[in-house]
């Protein structure tokens, strides 16, 4: 007698999709954590707290570090609300989570400009010019956010769009990781697209597909990548930052 084996129970995407994207959002602040520890989280500890070119950390770069990690440690929690089938919560969290992006972008803005005008960036680089790296970073994070937040009711568009612009903050703490600085600051670039790539392969395993979302989400990440570059040796550039914020 031939018997059927009994089919094997499908996980379904909603309970998969529930552990990837909390998996990812823990990811990014561990990663976050680490990459910081060295100069400044651990300098907290001891006292001897400092920025990535030496500087002492002031007022603007301590909110800067507690509003970034708060967006970090809210994407976590937003990921679980929806894990455990609390939209409403997510939902109301959803306006201080708009609140705190404002802000994020506000005091990076502020941070970015304190830098340049302290002349506080990497050595061999013009404080005018390497100004496009933290603005390039503030706007892919703020035109992510904000398509987020209009697509917010179609949540196969909003949350993938939660991951990429999240993801766009790493940049910042993968630079910090040993090694990474001495290949080039580009790489942290090339390390920030591995996000959207495992999360597209994990589209393609999951649902057969990926969303179009993270195509055009890489796509853009790259391309701002490639703006910084020239503008980085732009003296065009150089000119109007200095002239509106020298």
């Amino acid at each position: 007698m031939v018997t059927a084996a009994s089919p094997r129970p499908r996980v379904s995407p909603a309970a998969s999709d529930h552990k990837f994207y909390t998996g990812m959002a823990i990811a990014m602040l561990l990663i976050a954590l680490v990459g910081f520890s060295r100069t400044y989280f651990l300098g907290l500890i001891s006292g001897h707290a400092t920025t990535i070119t030496g500087r002492v950390p002031n007022g603007t770069v301590h909110l800067h570090a507690f509003l970034f990690t708060s967006w970090l440690v809210l994407f976590i929690l937003q990921t679980g609300l929806i894990a455990t089938h609390r939209v409403k919560v997510h939902r109301k969290l959803g306006y201080f989570g708009a609140a705190l992006a404002a802000a994020m972008i506000v005091v990076g803005v502020q941070l970015a400009v304190e830098a340049a005008r302290l002349g506080a960036v990497p050595p061999g680089n013009n404080p005018w010019n390497f100004i496009a790296i933290p603005f390039g970073d503030i706007t892919t994070f703020a035109g992510f956010f904000l398509a987020a937040v209009l697509w917010r009711n179609d949540k196969d568009k909003h949350k993938r769009l939660m991951i990429l612009a999240s993801a766009t903050l790493m940049s910042a703490p993968l630079v910090r990781w040993p090694g990474v600085l001495s290949v080039g600051p580009l790489l942290s670039y090339v390390l920030t697209l591995l996000f959207p790539i495992v999360a597209a392969v994990y589209d393609r395993r999951s649902r057969g597909r990926v969303h179009p979302v993270y195509w055009w989400g890489m796509a853009l990440i790259a391309l701002g990548v490639a703006v910084r570059v020239v503008l980085l040796g732009s003296p065009a550039w150089r000119h109007a930052m200095q002239s509106l914020f020298g």
